[in-house]
């Protein structure tokens, strides 16, 4: 699952930079693998629908045998469906249920091996796990869809099974929908019928085991593109109306299913591979057998995906490796969710090293390394724990710090051993559970490496290193001496590290490496040279997951960010060199943010520059707008929006408005205009609200760009933008910008607080961080009662009570760090790519969830940025 984009992931997302999360009232999902009483062999499922009620209506035929002798009663999983009846080997049987379950009572205590085959009759409407996306009074064109989202625990909303991944199980599954619709599910296509009454039986058949969480339905008015891998149905899905986002969207699956099949070792394992994109998804991605499912938020337009760098291809590469990691092969509990994550994770950062190159991948490694590092709760907590409520409650460790493991494990074995290890692993566990331990044992028993040192210090321990670094240069021995010391706190789960490094040191004649291990909490080292340092650089190329205090003079900074080899190397300078405010800084930076090779070393140095914040360091970010990319001109426009007071630069910006051709870019200079607050900007949003633009960009970005500005005369095109009927990332958008507008009036919280009891996720999200920065009190009982309510998602319950903490606290965050509503902590980490202003980064993440054009990296630098400004 790749939660980037959904609620789960924005919890997530605030853990990772410690932002305090409250329990919820009851364990979502069970830490440990049940016991199982019987083998779930096969489950054949046949739904119907009635669209006028949102009801499910089924009959699920399973096939089990019973694992061990005296088994009184067989136990599915089975939450607020209607049992209507249910027969046991072709018998009509007496029944029980209990919240959460369907209890199927036998004569005769069953022996050990003795088959059953069960058929259940029921009903439900679905709180969870099965969702209809269908017209309303609101909306009387919306596309009519069904689909499903079983992780981690949600199929029995909707199927009365074995809802847990410690088995698997063949399937089947019939859809009969309206006639005109599209359906997508695991497996095979085996047939489509027509019915009397105009509608068709679709029937699906998945023959190889799974497990239940990854059974999947996708049925609706959708368009649709086939094509082929070696023969095998490659099919794309997106809602009708959106067919000219197929192209530019999916373009590159073939080539990800090829090169993760060369890969792996291991030839695709399905016998079908479809994506299909459905509106207000819950997550970002799900991985589900054969047939992934992606928020219609991704899709790329064709007029805007040259404007972003790689469109999709970080999410769409993500679920595709889950094909292998978490479905070929699943984890045995949700504590193990890493062997599923970190592994799809990793295999992302291979496709984006394999197709756009390695300071692509290197970049990316560095800024979650940056990002993960000031990770707050996160760091005390070891990749696989049983310690949660959510199964990925610590997605930072699961996702981001698992593929760093992987990739430093790659480093360690080299690329032949860990790959012939990976092949190994999945093909002896191929359509099995396993735990970290089965990983452990293919590695050894493919390389005869033990790495069970390795897998204490960084999957079953915690945290990272967090080097000081000093250094000393001898003349008369010609030699430096580096002084070394873990400072990480050692407490807990947190350890000293064995770790190799690579220490590069460059004089006149070049650069020599020297190798070193480290394991003691001090080391000192000494290096022989035949001239005194130009630059030294502490593990070249970032290939540790780890933080360095490695203080260095201007000049060394300066000569690393112009003639370091590695991206991670030059980016860290420009970083270090936005403390140095001086003009020499601003002109090295000036010239990087215009010449260096890699784009993210340039919008590094346009990040200091704006740090630096000096006249000459305006003049270099104005000078970086000429940047071909426009990925790269925003960060430039984003960082004149910090020279405030200044007309000038608000002049500047709107001529950039005006006469740019990119739209993301446009829409970035609205954003600043906001943020500058200059004396014209709301007429020029204003104006910027009626234009049209390819997905709504630049209306979605004046309308973002109202809240920041904080003119009260923008109040009644919010409201007007904010109604129902009025399309989702507009409306989201709208919400976002009245949280901070004219706060005393109670009929904008009046109105907020009705949208508030809408069925639409898109508008119910940002509602609450609007209702939390409204910091009216009237607002506590209804998100009280929303939390209460059990009709929202579990990930809803901690940010309700964050925004509830803050209007108590009059809107601002309240309490000290890792308190719920708290002010988060500074953090340094990957601000590469975030705008200014605490408030216009909460808009900024809240249109980051709508889609707009930014990907996932960018969004979470976004969010990190807003924490990083709002302790400042």
């Amino acid at each position: 699952m790749r939660s980037a984009f959904g609620l789960r992931a924005v919890v997530c997302a605030l853990s990772i930079f410690a932002v305090g999360i409250t329990a919820a009232p009851a364990r979502a999902d069970e830490p440990y693998a049940r016991t199982r009483d019987y083998d779930l062999e096969n489950v054949r499922v046949h739904l119907r629908f009635d669209l006028d009620q949102r009801k499910v209506m089924g009959e699920a035929n399973e096939s089990l045998v019973a694992l061990r002798d005296g088994l009184r009663a067989l136990r599915f999983d089975s939450v607020d469906l209607t049992i209507e009846s249910v027969s046991l080997n072709g018998k009509p049987v007496k029944f029980d249920t209990k919240p959460g379950a369907l209890l199927v009572p036998l004569e005769v205590p069953a022996r050990s091996g003795e088959k059953f085959e069960v058929s259940i009759r029921y009903s439900g409407q679905p709180k969870k796990g099965l969702y209809f996306i269908l017209p309303d009074k609101n909306y009387p064109d919306r596309r009519k869809e069904i689909w499903t989202q079983g992780e981690s625990e949600d199929t029995r909303y909707y199927i009365p099974l074995y809802d847990y991944p410690n088995d698997m199980t063949s399937s089947e599954m019939i859809l009969t929908v309206p006639g005109d619709w599209l359906t997508i599910s695991n497996g095979k296509l085996l047939s489509v019928k027509s019915e009397p009454d105009g509608l068709k039986t679709w029937d699906w058949k998945e023959p190889r085991p799974h497990s239940t969480y990854l059974i999947s339905i996708v049925a609706g008015e959708f368009a649709h593109k086939k094509e082929a891998w070696k023969g095998m149905p490659v099919e794309y899905l997106v809602p009708r109306g959106e067919d000219e986002k197929i192209s530019p969207t999916y373009q590159n699956t073939p080539q990800m299913i090829d090169y993760f099949s060369e890969r792996t070792g291991v030839p695709y394992p399905w016998e079908q591979y479809a994506i299909s994109a459905v509106d207000d998804f819950v997550e970002g991605g799900m991985e589900n057998v054969s047939a992934t499912t992606i928020t219609t938020r991704d899709l790329q337009n064709p007029k805007l995906r040259a404007e972003g760098s790689r469109g999709a291809d970080g999410l769409l590469s993500h679920e595709l490796a889950h094909q292998w990691f978490g479905d070929l092969v699943t984890c045995k509990d949700w504590g193990h969710i890493w062997l599923n994550e970190s592994f799809a994770t990793y295999f992302e950062h291979l496709w984006t090293l394999h197709h756009y190159g390695k300071d692509e991948s290197a970049y990316e490694f560095w800024r979650d390394s940056a990002s993960w590092m000031k990770a707050g709760r996160l760091f005390a907590a070891p990749i696989v724990s049983h310690d949660f409520k959510d199964a990925v409650e610590n997605s930072g460790n699961v996702y981001t710090k698992g593929s760093w493991v992987l990739h430093m494990l790659n480093e360690r074995l080299g690329d032949e051993n860990f790959f012939r290890a990976i092949r190994h692993y999945l093909e002896v566990n191929r359509g099995h559970n396993v735990t970290t331990a089965d990983f452990a044992k293919a590695i050894e028993e493919a390389t005869n490496t033990n790495v069970d040192r390795f897998l204490d210090e960084w999957v079953y321990g915690a945290g990272a290193p967090r080097f000081e670094v000093r250094s000393s240069y001898d003349a008369a021995a010609l030699a430096v001496k580096l002084e070394v010391k873990q400072t990480q706190k050692i407490e807990d789960h947190v350890g000293l590290f064995t770790i190799p490094v690579e220490v590069e040191i460059t004089t006149a004649s070049g650069a020599k490496s020297f190798p070193i291990d480290i394991s003691h909490a001090e080391e000192i080292f000494t290096f022989p040279l035949d001239g005194p340092p130009l630059m030294a650089l502490f593990d070249k190329g970032n290939n540790i997951l780890k933080s360095v205090d490695f203080p260095k003079d201007p000049a060394e900074l300066l000569y690393q960010l112009k003639n370091a080899q590695t991206v991670p190397d030059r980016a860290d300078a420009a970083r270090a060199l936005e403390k140095v405010k001086t003009d020499d800084a601003a002109a090295a930076l000036g010239e990087a943010a215009l010449h260096d090779p890699f784009w993210g070393v340039r919008v590094e140095a346009i990040r200091s520059l704006g740090q630096i914040g000096s006249p000459a360091a305006r003049k270099q970010i104005e000078a970086a707008l000429a940047n071909e990319n426009p990925w790269v001109r925003v960060p430039a426009i984003e960082e004149l929006g910090k020279f405030k007071g200044e007309p000038s630069v608000a002049s500047e910006i709107e001529k950039l408005y005006r006469e740019e051709s990119a739209y993301t870019v446009r829409a970035a200079a609205l954003r600043s205009l906001g943020e500058l607050h200059a004396a014209n900007a709301f007429e020029v949003l204003q104006a910027a609200v009626q234009s049209d633009t390819p997905d709504d960009v630049l209306r979605a970005a004046a309308l973002r760009a109202m809240g920041p500005l904080g003119d009260d005369r923008a109040v009644p095109v919010l409201l007007a933008w904010s109604a129902p009927g009025k399309p989702f990332p507009l409306r989201s958008a709208a919400v976002s910008s009245l949280g901070h507008l004219d706060k005393k009036n109670k009929e904008i919280t009046k109105t907020l607080l009705g949208y508030l009891r809408e069925p639409y996720f898109s508008v119910q999200f940002p509602l609450l961080f609007t209702l939390g920065e409204r910091g009216d009190a009237e607002a506590i009982p209804a998100l009280e009662a929303l939390k209460k309510s059990g009709e929202i998602n579990l990930g809803f319950v901690p940010l309700i009570d964050a925004q509830i903490a803050r209007i108590r606290n009059g809107g601002q965050f309240a309490g000290p760090p890792g308190a719920a509503g708290a002010a988060p902590p500074a953090n340094a980490g990957a601000r590469s790519a975030g705008p200014g202003s605490g408030p216009a980064m909460l808009m900024q993440a809240l249109e980051n969830i709508q889609k707009e054009i930014e990907e996932m990296n960018s969004r979470m630098a976004r969010i990190e940025q807003w924490l990083s400004n709002e302790k400042k």
